[in-house]
């Protein structure tokens, strides 16, 4: 499909997915305020975006379950399970039903990512594939850079459930939308064939599970951090949420400009390093605000210049499986945000921000080795014009 064809839809899911991901990521600067909404603890807190993580890990058998139907279809059930999970996130202003709603929305943004990216992936080569995966990806940043400043503001005067409120209109409308602006495809092409990991295949998805698990022990307890180390009030975290966007921003961008002419494989190893160096630098910060603001934004674009890059990498891992592999991918990302969101609330409390960092150090550098021995580049397969 040609680049001017493919815009309106890349525009829609952009849209589609910046305004989910303002949901998913403003509890990362917000959770203090929506935990003292919901009368819990902070630890309790954490429990909700674990159980968002962990229902992510389900979304293989959604798409195994709609695998005979069109990408647009599936791009819209997940669409759809997010605007319920938000709704009735902010609708019941009760720890149990902000449990139910935080899984809803977790399974509907993994849905829709992956049948976003196999969508995308299945209209281009994979020599310019990063380049539209990583506009597509830049929204996660956006979540932050643009969605977390609205939400604050939101929250600020409306209470936390009007950010909720808010994303799953915006969300409604991107379903209607969604009808007009995204082609009709023919069916199961391609899903024809079947999934297998092969050595390399697995190693990615290992390693992607690892760095996802090291950047959530620190964002998990981002704002918990900020208020303790340097005892920064509500408006001024929301304002230091836009430049950690700026700094994802850059790290997503990076992707699109330079992952398909640097080696995808290679980009992924280069941001691993840099995340590692961002992470040692906020533990070693203290009560120095600019080192650690400074630090925190270049682990942030280095965790997204990583995990950027590695959706191109893993979407010709398997391309007659191409939603199946991608769904398998989300399910390690999502148990590792899940274990490191569980634990790195109640690590924080007991031990203190840095063994939240030492964990986080760690399991990017056995990513770094798996990516370095066993995870190799596939040779890419002829574009579709009509898949699914």
């Amino acid at each position: 499909m040609s680049p001017a064809g493919l815009r309106p839809a890349l525009l829609l899911l952009a849209a589609a997915r910046l305004t989910i991901n303002t949901a998913h990521r403003l509890t990362s600067p917000f959770l203090p305020v929506i935990a003292r909404g919901l009368g819990i603890p902070l630890e309790e807190a954490g429990a909700l975006v674990a159980a968002r993580s962990a229902a992510a890990m389900a979304t293989p058998a959604v798409v195994v379950a709609n695998r005979a139907r069109q990408r647009r279809r599936v791009i819209q059930i997940g669409i759809v399970m997010f605007v319920v999970g938000a709704v009735v996130t902010a609708a019941t202003n009760v720890f149990v039903g902000a449990l139910v709603g935080f899984a809803l929305m977790g399974l509907g943004k993994a849905v829709f990512d992956v049948s976003g990216q196999a969508y995308l992936a299945d209209r281009t080569s994979y020599e310019v594939r990063a380049r539209y995966l990583g506009l597509f990806e830049v929204t996660w940043a956006g979540g932050f850079l643009i969605g977390a400043p609205v939400a604050g503001f939101l929250i600020d005067r409306f209470g936390w459930e009007a950010a909720f409120w808010f994303t799953a209109t915006l969300a409604a409308v991107a379903v209607l939308a969604s009808t007009r602006l995204l082609d009709i495809d023919s069916g199961a092409a391609g899903e024809r064939g079947a999934l297998r990991f092969d050595r390399s295949g697995a190693a990615l998805i290992t390693a992607a599970g690892l760095l996802s698990a090291a950047s959530e022990f620190v964002a998990v307890v981002l704002g918990a951090w900020l208020e303790d180390a340097f005892a920064i009030a509500l408006g001024a975290i929301a304002g230091l949420a836009a430049l950690i966007g700026i700094a994802e921003l850059s790290g997503s961008s990076l992707t699109a400009l330079i992952t398909d002419r640097l080696g995808k494989r290679r980009a992924v190893i280069v941001g691993l390093i840099v995340a590692a160096f961002g992470y040692a630098g906020m533990g070693l910060a203290q009560n120095q605000l600019v080192l650690g603001i400074v630090m925190a934004a270049i682990a942030f674009a280095g965790f997204e210049f990583t995990i950027v890059s590695t959706f191109p990498l893993a979407s010709e891992a398997a391309p007659h499986a191409r939603a199946r592999f991608l769904a398998w991918l989300v399910v390690t990302i999502n148990a590792g945000r899940t274990v490191a969101a569980f634990l790195g609330t109640r690590l924080f409390v007991a031990v203190g921000f840095g063994a939240n960092v030492a964990l986080a150090i760690g399991l990017n550098m056995v990513a770094i080795g798996l990516m370095v021995a066993l995870v190799r580049e596939a040779e890419p397969t002829q574009v579709l014009d009509s898949t699914d």
